[in-house]
């Protein structure tokens, strides 16, 4: 028998855009509690580019990620701290983890009612306890090619007038960015800073802090003020010299930072006594100094949100079949262009999401 072959984008080991390779593999068949989907979008994510540069093990971090360095095999740690714990990462490995499409064919035990439906994937993958979380495209194989066999249990049916492409921006992204609300415990009562707020979280953030009726205050890069403001931020401003003064006039409690780096104490010490400080990333570097009394005199908290908490994905998604959100696509690829994507996607110099279509 004739094996059936797909495009995929195959992601070869640990180093630069030259470790991506496009090429035809297998198409997968769906295993016993899996669906294969056909994939009509996919966008891109900092997870993607953390992965193949090695960014969650190495010591020198974000410059390792803005240049690219290649890593050698002997080099390479083949485990990823991503999900909080050590995970073996194969290679060749699909990356992808916002997957959009269509089930077009169920392994058993899966409900036959996902059968030709319209889905969208739940990046997070939970086995059993908490230490078993998975990735979708960096544990198991993901959204960069036409098909995928995906498990069930984190496949969702979607009735949006939303296109694919943008519902595409939204597992990672807006589920990250929800769940970063859920620990922080966002709600009417809230001034809400939100640092990196033109990436696909931040942008993502001020969305959803305004559906739970917070007031915004986004930090966003030159030229981005009128995106900002247009997405419902109520105060915009840039990362200058005034920033600083800006946020004193401000009393603001929870802090949403996807940036760290040079901007955290800024992030920190803005908060008012009793606030929150919630973190999911750290593109502006991982290493950050932390006067503790900022901490212990103003009874801040401080919290990772990495895994999603239970709900997350599912609130997300009944925001979206309301009509709630309005998510902004920054450029669409074809999945032959995977190395131009993610150059791109690094430049940090678009608003919204970068998405990638085997149909483009």
């Amino acid at each position: 028998m004739t094996t059936k072959l797909m495009n995929a984008a195959i992601l070869t080991g640990r180093g630069g855009p030259e470790k991506l390779i496009y090429t035809q593999v297998p198409k997968p068949k769906p295993q016993a509690g899996e669906v294969l989907i056909k994939v009509t979008a996919c966008s891109v994510n900092n997870t993607d580019i953390n992965t193949r540069t090695n960014w969650y093990t190495a010591t020198s971090g974000f410059q390792e990620l803005l240049q690219d360095i290649e890593i050698s095999d002997s080099e390479a740690s083949t485990s990823s701290y991503h999900s909080g714990v050590e995970f073996p990462i194969e290679f060749p490995r699909i990356q992808g983890a916002d997957i959009v499409g269509q089930v077009v064919e169920i392994g058993s035990g899966v409900e036959p009612q996902l059968l030709q439906q319209r889905v969208i994937v739940s990046p997070w993958i939970e086995e059993e306890h908490l230490e078993k979380y998975r990735f979708v495209g960096s544990e198991l194989d993901g959204g960069f090619a036409e098909y995928v066999s995906i498990p069930a249990s984190i496949v969702y049916p979607i009735n949006s007038s939303l296109s694919d492409i943008e519902l595409a921006t939204l597992p990672c992204s807006y589920g990250t960015a929800e769940n970063m609300l859920t620990k922080g415990r966002v709600s009417e009562k809230d001034t809400v800073l939100i640092i990196g707020a033109s990436g696909g979280v931040g942008s993502a953030a001020i969305q959803l802090c305004k559906i739970r009726g917070a007031k915004v205050i986004a930090v966003v890069g030159d030229n981005k003020e009128n995106l900002a403001k247009e997405l419902g931020a109520d105060y915009v401003y840039k990362r200058d010299k005034q920033l600083a003064a800006n946020l004193k006039t401000h009393q603001i409690n929870v802090s949403l930072d996807v940036v760290v780096g040079e901007y955290f104490n800024l992030a920190f010490k803005s908060l008012c006594i009793g606030g929150r400080y919630v973190s999911c990333g750290a593109i502006g570097g991982p290493i950050a100094s932390l006067d503790l009394r900022d901490l212990i005199y103003k009874d801040t908290e401080m919290m990772g949100a990495t895994r999603f908490e239970p709900g997350v994905f599912q609130q997300l998604i009944g925001y979206v079949e309301k009509g709630l959100l309005n998510p902004p696509v920054a450029k669409l690829f074809p999945l032959s262009e995977i190395k131009e994507a993610q150059k791109f996607f690094q430049t940090k110099s678009f608003f919204g999401k970068v998405v990638i279509t085997p149909s483009v």
